[in-house]
């Protein structure tokens, strides 16, 4: 809403302001022509002082009437957008109606993308953009990780999917969320993840979203809604390093990681060994000033990368091979077929601009 009310306000520039102004200035440039005592000369004076007010009067009157307007459909917009996100919050109704909204959106945004992947098949190459922001959870108050341990995976998931599919990632660190409910550390698969989502795990981190961001009807269609990565303690109800991330594909705006598979390093013990199992306790991460520190073994720099693939439409590891991105198990490449690329490139997630 915002982007329409500034292309209102540059319209009345363009079309008004604009014309305007350069007629004065020719008609101002003309006045002089004429001596102080010809009437002709005093008349045109008097015109252009006339112009100008009149230029003043329609071109404030016209911003401030476009800019209440703006704010007064705004205001509604985002109410409304509001009401409905909390209403999709709602245990096991909010989910469902989620789905079906997204599903609609996700086709229709599909069959648009058509038109992308036929301009790549003709070579033309369009960079898309995709906003992600990193949230780590804390255990009470205590982080499970900070910007300084999170920010290399970012950074090699930055590179994979510009590499692979020519999306520019623009990524936002936030300060991990203090107390959160011991519920919202720990998050199934499969079908576990299913009923989460469904129920209250899923329904606090779709209120941290709404809570964290505007709420207005784009966001209920995803379009443009940046995707969350929440860090956890555990994905997969069996220990760390067995499953290492989990996400309700289109359905959400949220996927998690379990925090030991994306931190690189780790405080070696006495024998400079790893701690190891690094949950359910932090923090046995290191910092960059470390100097016992070793690699964490159960870091993969994949991670991240392959669950947003999953948040932009690449349901399920079907047909995936080793040495690619969205393989089932330990990921041990990134590469994306055209088709995958095609996919993830046309979610609504992922725009021009």
């Amino acid at each position: 809403m915002a982007t329409r009310c500034k292309e209102v306000q540059d319209w009345i520039e363009e079309q008004i302001e604009q014309p305007v102004d350069d007629w004065i200035t020719k008609t101002e440039k003309h006045c002089k022509e004429y001596d102080w005592w010809n009437p002709l000369g005093w008349f045109c004076w008097l015109v252009t002082i006339v112009v100008h007010v009149i230029k003043f009067i329609l071109v404030t009157v016209g911003k401030w009437v476009s800019r209440i307007v703006c704010e007064i459909v705004n205001f509604f917009e985002n109410a409304a957008g509001a009401v409905i996100n909390v209403i999709l919050s709602i245990p096991i109704l909010g989910p469902w109606i989620r789905a079906i909204i997204r599903a609609i959106a996700t086709i229709i945004s599909y069959v648009i993308g058509l038109l992308d992947g036929l301009a790549r098949l003709f070579g033309i190459r369009i960079t898309k953009h995709l906003r992600v922001h990193v949230f780590p959870l804390c255990e009470g108050y205590l982080p499970l990780a900070y910007e300084s341990h999170l920010t290399p995976i970012m950074r090699e998931t930055t590179r994979i999917l510009y590499d692979r599919a020519q999306i520019r990632l623009h990524t936002t660190f936030h300060d991990p969320i203090q107390n959160p409910p011991e519920n919202a550390l720990r998050l199934g698969t499969e079908v576990d993840l299913i009923t989460d989502e469904m129920w209250l795990k899923g329904t606090w981190h779709q209120l941290q979203t709404i809570k964290l961001f505007e709420s207005n009807s784009s966001s209920v269609l995803a379009l443009g809604q940046p995707v969350i990565v929440y860090v956890v303690r555990e994905v997969g109800y069996d220990g760390p390093g067995n499953v290492i991330g989990a996400s309700g594909g289109p359905f959400v705006d949220w996927i998690a990681v379990e925090r030991d598979s994306v931190i690189p390093r780790v405080v070696a013990n006495d024998v400079g060994i790893a701690i190891q199992p690094l949950s359910p306790f932090p923090p046995t991460v290191a910092t960059p000033s470390a100097t016992a520190s070793t690699p964490n073994l159960l870091y993969n720099r994949y991670v991240i990368a392959h669950e947003i693939c999953h948040a932009l439409g690449l349901v399920g590891h079907a047909n995936s091979s080793p040495g690619e991105l969205m393989v089932p198990g330990t990921i041990t490449g990134d590469s994306l077929s055209p088709f995958q690329v095609g996919i993830i490139r046309s979610s609504p997630h992922v725009t021009f601009l």
